[in-house]
């Protein structure tokens, strides 16, 4: 029974040890992945970015730089406290605080790039950063068309088109709200709606902003445009336009068979 003890204890002290040697690969793992995953910051054209390393110590650094792609020194700061701006196309937009973070204003979208602060201590140890910056531009009013297909009084087939000459951006086109009634349960209710009118609405996005504008549907088959407000936003990339095919039929019904309408993503 000792000799069992003996054999069931030793195997317990085994399993700890290994789990203690995989509890601490799997912290220098997450460490290594923490500091190789750089941060990512967003700003819009002729706004402001903040770039900030993770490390907030109160560790005095003897000295520190910023470099753009690893390559180009831009901003630094010496032993003395001294700071030095090293690049031109930069100039007058940097300002380096006292907490290490790097402020670039007046963005520009050329602007967009991996950025690394050089964190060095007193005996020469460098911790390194990597920040990405991507730039945006503010979403412009889009601009919509719609070409009429076939149209007559009982059906309407037309393409709804909708561009704002940027890529990155994401495009949802809106359909007609469906009615709402004001209570689903009740026995009777009070409606109003024009079966004549439709309005289709397209919205383009992208991380900073987002604007849209309306295509007015008009029985038995014209289309007006009107406009629509623009949004600031901070949080799919698409191409350089969206169309969208669509068939309505007529309020008094069609006597053909009408084909299945197709979106088309452009």
């Amino acid at each position: 029974i000792s000799t069992l003890g003996f054999g069931c204890r030793r195997r317990e002290k085994m399993a700890m040890g290994l789990t203690r040697a995989f509890l601490f690969l799997f912290f220098i793992m997450q460490t290594a992945w923490a500091q190789h995953s750089p941060l990512e910051v967003i700003g819009v054209v002729d706004g402001v970015a903040y770039l900030g390393p993770r490390l907030q110590t109160q560790t005095s650094y003897h000295q520190i730089h910023w470099r753009r792609n690893n390559l180009v020194k831009i901003a630094s700061r010496d032993s003395k406290g001294k700071v030095w701006y090293t690049n031109s196309s930069y100039k007058g937009r940097l300002e380096l605080f006292p907490n290490n973070t790097l402020k670039i204003s007046c963005l520009q979208k050329n602007d967009s790039s991996m950025y690394q602060v050089y964190l060095e201590d007193e005996v020469g140890k460098e911790h390194i950063e990597n920040i990405l910056l991507t730039v945006y531009e503010l979403v412009p009013k889009p601009t919509v068309n719609a070409k009429v297909i076939r149209g007559d009084s009982t059906w309407c087939k037309a393409t709804l088109e909708c561009s704002v000459g940027l890529e990155g951006v994401t495009y949802e086109w809106i359909p007609p709200s469906k009615l709402r009634l004001e209570d689903a349960g009740a026995s009777e209710q009070h409606v109003s709606f024009d079966p004549l009118m439709e309005t289709y609405t397209c919205k383009v996005s992208n991380p900073v902003s987002s604007n849209s504008a309306s295509l007015t549907y008009r029985h038995p088959c014209s289309w007006t445009g009107t406009t629509c407000s623009a949004h600031m936003k901070w949080q799919n990339s698409g191409g350089m336009g969206c169309k969208v095919a669509l068939a309505l039929e007529g309020p008094q019904g069609s006597g053909d068979d009408p084909e299945d309408s197709e979106s088309l993503q452009g």
